[in-house]
């Protein structure tokens, strides 16, 4: 005991002769070591020395050993277990509910639903789904569904058959993910499938039970979802989708198209109008025809009320009094030459339902703003839908981008659908034997030829001024050319740099992509006659062009 007493004691007048106001974090140390060591020759109690020692953390921050094996233990819980969660207190919320209702007397069922779990989720709370008011059905993922999307998969079996009612409507990729965020698809894993298979019959169309729900089956929320094989897929028929009672019919409810154009009292900006078509420069904001998620407040429910109402020239063949005579307007028109810069050129509902585009020959995205032309008769829709598939239709825009431009160029690369974003495009990337052996064993998609060629008008430093001719007209043709030139539009929020928009946005208050169709020459449909027609940007971007140009050369 006397010897460390002694080697205490040494150690104790060590330190303090190594203290020095020079060195002030090794002091505050040692500082805090003899306060320790103190402690430790006053009452050799090693028990609680060894509690201080793991309750002690030190000032450079040092984590105990105790804190560590706390945080070690602690875990986020998985997005599985939380969707299986919430799914299950939603099932027990819709069963107290129910039993309530019908044992309004009973005292238990009144204290088994104040039991009831609550969902405390920051997530922004979904609707409560009455399952049993959907009839679900069940397909067995075996080859060739494996390794599928579950959009691709979902899109195809509600579409398979057509009721005689509905023949016209098709459930889109987009309405499809509605379902799927709602929670109304679900999965049996490989090794659930056989014990579900014992209790249900495959084939059976009657509602599956809550209780097997939540016994079985998981949802599945992001349409990105592969399928796999030997797993199960539950998911709504398409009657119930449909049918006004059913909850699924609830959710679809926004994205279901009208049945008729209801014409709105909407400020046009007409370029031209005769007996045959009408030349519009459209407003940025604006839908060109309505479209799931836009199914009103287009240019055409503007034309709708401006034709019926107050054209000098007539009304035209697509929009009289007698609603009867407005369908299936465009029976003789082949939609795929509707593909200038649009951002619903594939939707399945819109495109089956042509009552809704009358008179569209080619499309504008929601942003852009310029030269639209629209035909007003059944004769003139096919001359212009003639000249625009041909390419004998001379289309010029004006747009800002980010950077340099660099010299006037041609851009001749095919464009195609983006494989895992499928609201967006995408320069589709060199499909050589090489690269297509490099990059997978399978080949590629092929996109659709696209043709641009850029002038670049001014540039100062930051941001371009540019001028595109396009001698083709596909989906984000110009917007997806300049975005793999690395050089997107200023403002475009698919295509852009996020930071940039955000300067935009907080700045001028424009949120929209800044792209103009100044220019469009075409020949009349009826006469022949070549006709030039050109628009002038709005004046949020004629604000951010003059901002670039010179004061000699503002617009």
């Amino acid at each position: 005991m006397a010897t460390i007493s002694l080697l205490l004691a040494v150690i104790i007048s060590s330190a303090a002769a190594f203290s020095s106001p020079l060195l002030p974090v090794a002091t505050r140390k040692i500082t805090i070591c003899n306060a320790k060591l103190n402690k430790l020759a006053s009452d050799f109690n090693l028990d609680e020395i060894l509690t201080a020692e793991k309750e002690f953390t030190s000032i450079d921050g040092d984590v105990t050993p105790l804190e560590q094996s706390k945080r070690g233990k602690s875990r986020r819980p998985r997005a599985k277990d939380k969707k299986k969660l919430k799914m299950k207190q939603q099932l027990e919320r819709q069963k107290l509910e129910k039993a309530q209702t019908e044992n309004a007397n009973s005292s238990l069922f009144a204290d088994a639903y104040a039991a009831a779990p609550e969902d405390n989720n920051d997530e922004e709370s979904e609707a409560n789904i009455d399952y049993e008011s959907i009839t679900f059905l069940t397909c067995e993922i075996t080859s060739p569904l494996d390794g599928k999307r579950i959009d691709a998969v979902l899109v195809d079996l509600l579409n398979k058959e057509h009721a005689n009612t509905e023949a016209n409507i098709r459930i889109s990729r987009s309405q499809c993910g509605v379902l799927l965020s709602n929670q109304c698809v679900f999965v049996i894993s490989p090794d659930d499938a056989s014990n579900f298979l014992a209790e249900t019959d495959p084939a059976e169309t009657a509602p599956i039970s809550p209780e097997l729900i939540e016994q079985y089956c998981s949802p599945i929320e992001r349409k990105s979802h592969i399928l796999e094989a030997n797993s199960i897929l539950v998911y709504p028929s398409r009657q119930s989708l449909l049918t006004t009672s059913s909850a699924a019919m609830a959710l679809l409810s926004n994205s279901m198209p009208p049945t008729e154009i209801i014409p709105q009292n909407i400020p046009l900006d007409i370029l031209y109008e005769d007996e045959y078509m009408i030349v519009l420069n459209k407003a940025a904001g604006m839908v060109v025809h309505p479209a799931a998620g836009n199914w009103d407040c287009t240019v055409v429910n503007a034309l709708a009320h401006y034709l019926m109402n107050e054209s000098p020239y007539g009304s035209g063949e697509y929009f009289t009094k007698d609603r009867e005579n407005t369908q299936n307007d465009n029976e003789d028109f082949d939609g795929e030459e509707l593909n200038d810069d649009d951002d619903n050129m594939n939707d399945s509902v819109t495109n089956s339902i042509s009552m809704l585009r009358p008179g569209i020959v080619h499309r504008l995205d929601k942003g852009t703003t310029g030269v639209l032309v629209v035909a007003k008769t059944r004769t003139a829709l096919a001359k212009l839908s003639e000249a625009f598939a041909n390419r004998r239709v001379k289309k010029q825009y004006i747009a800002v981008a980010i950077g340099h431009t660099g010299e006037d160029q041609w851009i001749d690369k095919p464009i195609g659908r983006h494989p895992l974003h499928r609201q967006r495009m995408r320069v589709v990337p060199d499909a050589s034997p090489m690269k297509q052996i490099r990059l997978s064993a399978t080949p590629k998609k092929q996109g659709r030829p696209a043709q641009s060629y850029v002038q670049t008008l001014h540039h100062d430093g930051k941001l371009s001024i540019v001028q595109v001719q396009i001698a083709t007209g596909r989906t984000h043709q110009i917007r997806v050319h300049l975005q793999d030139h690395g050089t997107p539009i200023y403002g475009d929020d698919v295509y852009g740099f996020s930071d940039w928009n955000k300067a935009l946005s907080s700045r001028r208050g424009i949120t929209r992509p800044l792209l103009h169709a100044k220019r469009l020459e075409i020949n009349h449909p009826i006469t022949g006659e070549k006709m030039v027609f050109e628009a002038e940007p709005a004046n949020d971007m004629k604000g951010v062009m003059n901002a670039i140009l010179p004061l000699d050369e503002q617009v």
